[in-house]
């Protein structure tokens, strides 16, 4: 579904990214994990072009390999791939079922009938469709984020990227958002997912992956990055988040 190779990021002298390579197959869940700076937001931001990549090349679903700077490519990319950030990024101002229905229709061209119908079944997925005229305002931050992600459903993405989705909300609702993550992991959703919650890629990952210093350091199923990690970066860091 997924080929990365020697994928660069640098912001000005500042390498971020450097040399990535990443194969994720169809329906599989790939977690990366890693300390705050080292580059995983970054990464998986140059994967749907949100940053420009500065070298490499990204290919999603077999398709035409697209290289930094190819604009047109980049642009068709990011209709192949969902984004869910830390943030929410509802449009504040538009409702619920609105922010649903917009990039279907200006994108995907939908009329407007399909674009309503497919947000209200999205909505009635996540326990959500009686919101569907309220706004975002009044909407707890749990709430936002599963209604973010069944945003970026709604585009039928083949590729679903989370950039942290759990990291601005109250621990009450960390279950509300990883449980509607773990439903499409059952699903076979193929998944990127950056985060710090340990026990989401113990349980959902299909093979964890270890950024440090702009790197992969290490790459494996959970049960063997978590109990027998061949790297000494990998071990000092789970030490110090799982002590």
């Amino acid at each position: 579904m997924l080929t990365v190779r020697g994928l660069h990021k640098s912001f000005g002298q500042h390498a971020v990214v450097k040399g990535v390579d990443l194969d994720v197959a169809a329906g599989e869940v790939v977690v990366i994990i890693g300390p705050s700076g080292s580059g995983k937001s970054t990464f998986i931001r140059c994967l749907n072009s949100l940053e420009e990549p500065s070298a490499g090349t990204v290919v999603i679903a077999g398709g035409e390999g697209v290289r930094a700077g190819d604009h047109k490519a980049l642009a068709r990319l990011r209709e192949e791939v969902g984004m869910v950030f830390q943030d929410y990024t509802l449009f504040p101002h538009m409702t619920v079922l609105a922010n649903m229905m917009l990039a279907p229709v200006k994108l995907k061209r939908a009329s407007k009938e399909q674009a309503r119908e497919t947000a209200l079944a999205l909505l009635d997925r996540v326990g959500l469709k009686h919101k569907a005229e309220g706004y975002p305002s009044e909407l707890s931050g749990g709430q936002q984020q599963r209604v973010a992600i069944v945003r970026a459903l709604a585009m039928r993405p083949k590729l679903m990227l989370f950039d942290e989705p759990t990291s601005a909300l109250d621990p009450e609702t960390v279950n509300e958002v990883l449980n509607v993550m773990k439903g499409l992991a059952a699903e076979g959703m193929t998944m990127i997912v950056v985060t710090h919650e340990m026990g989401f890629a113990r349980e959902v990952a299909d093979r964890v992956v270890f950024f440090d210093g702009g790197r992969v350091v290490e790459a494996g199923p959970p049960a063997q990055i978590f109990s027998q990690p061949r790297e000494a970066r990998t071990r000092q860091f789970l030490h110090s988040v799982l002590g």
